[in-house]
């Protein structure tokens, strides 16, 4: 045994250790979950929540740097949910926010071209419909006997 050792294991007055790697995890698997919260990923808000859900107030250096096997758990759920939050932040952004502005007014001329097509088959639609129920009323024959006399063939 060499002296890091020995001093690991004599090691009975101070301070005792309140960032466990127990709670470390735990607190990991929170920071990981909060980009689906849609909780902002900063460090104070990290800190706020371990506060409040572990009734413990590390700092952000003691968060950031604490080591356990070699692994820092919670930098490493930090950086995995800024890159979920970026992610999230780019699905939401417009399709066409990177365009240039003359793609975007081609864009919109496409578009109102549609539409107003698609107003003038309307309007045709309308006027050939309105031209056969005019047409209809203007019959001397009965409702009753068309229906009928369509049902018979």
């Amino acid at each position: 045994m060499n002296n890091a050792d020995t001093a690991k294991v004599r090691r009975k007055s101070g301070r005792r250790e309140v960032l466990t790697p127990e709670i470390a995890k735990k607190i990991a698997a929170m920071v990981r979950r909060l980009p689906d919260a849609k909780v902002p990923i900063t460090w104070k808000n990290i800190e706020g929540h371990v506060r409040k859900n572990f009734a413990i107030a590390p700092k952000r250096n003691v968060l950031a740097t604490k080591e356990w096997d070699g692994k820092k758990l919670i930098w490493e759920a930090y950086k995995e949910a800024c890159e979920v939050e970026r992610r999230l932040q780019r699905q939401i952004t417009s399709k066409y926010a990177d365009s240039s502005r003359a793609a975007l007014r081609a864009r919109i001329m496409q578009l109102e071209a549609k539409i107003v097509g698609l107003q003038t088959e309307l309007d045709v639609t309308r006027l050939r419909q309105y031209d056969e129920l005019t047409v209809l009323w203007a019959r001397n024959t009965p409702l009753r006997e068309l229906v009928e006399s369509h049902r018979g063939t």
